[in-house]
């Protein structure tokens, strides 16, 4: 068994999103997004709790995934997202959403892979996440346009 995890297929966290959140997911070719400032990054790790893969959204898909999975009104997240704040029931239902997401790690052959932690806007990251965020080789960097709600970007970021 390998130590590490392979970046999912697009179509394999679509799934878990759409299935989730009950709306149209389109996902495309999207820009990396830098951890840190007003991002939100999800850290993974194996059973044995070291890191396998992160994921990073920035702050409009964290606030759409989070609008989404809760029902939220458009107008109440399209204001958090012009506020630059992820407030407390965003915050948590992307939580729920990053933590389902962890599913499409494990595979035959990766470890198990669990959610870890989550840092929300404005948390201070610790070096090695931060450093796995800038990672080029083994990531995936999308746009996602979530059916009534509107565009965010999401990057995946798997241990080398």
């Amino acid at each position: 068994m390998s130590e590490t995890s392979p970046v999912p297929p697009r179509q394999a966290v679509r799934n878990v999103i759409e299935g989730l959140v009950g709306r149209d997911v389109d996902f495309s070719d999207g820009e990396a997004v830098h951890a840190g400032g007003t991002s939100v990054t999800a850290v993974f790790v194996t059973d044995k709790l070291s890191t396998s893969a992160v994921a990073v959204v920035d702050l409009a898909a964290a606030a759409r995934l989070g609008g989404a999975l809760g029902l939220i009104p458009k107008g109440g997240v399209d204001d958090a997202i012009d506020d630059k704040e992820l407030p407390a029931t965003l915050r948590d239902n992307c939580y729920e959403v990053l933590n389902v997401l962890s599913s499409v790690f494990n595979v035959p052959g990766a470890p198990h892979v669990k959610l870890y932690k989550m840092y929300g806007p404005g948390d201070a990251l610790p070096p090695d996440v931060q450093s796995l965020t800038a990672t080029l080789g083994a990531r995936e960097d999308v746009r996602m346009d979530i059916s009534g709600y509107g565009p965010g970007l999401m990057s995946i970021v798997c241990q080398p």
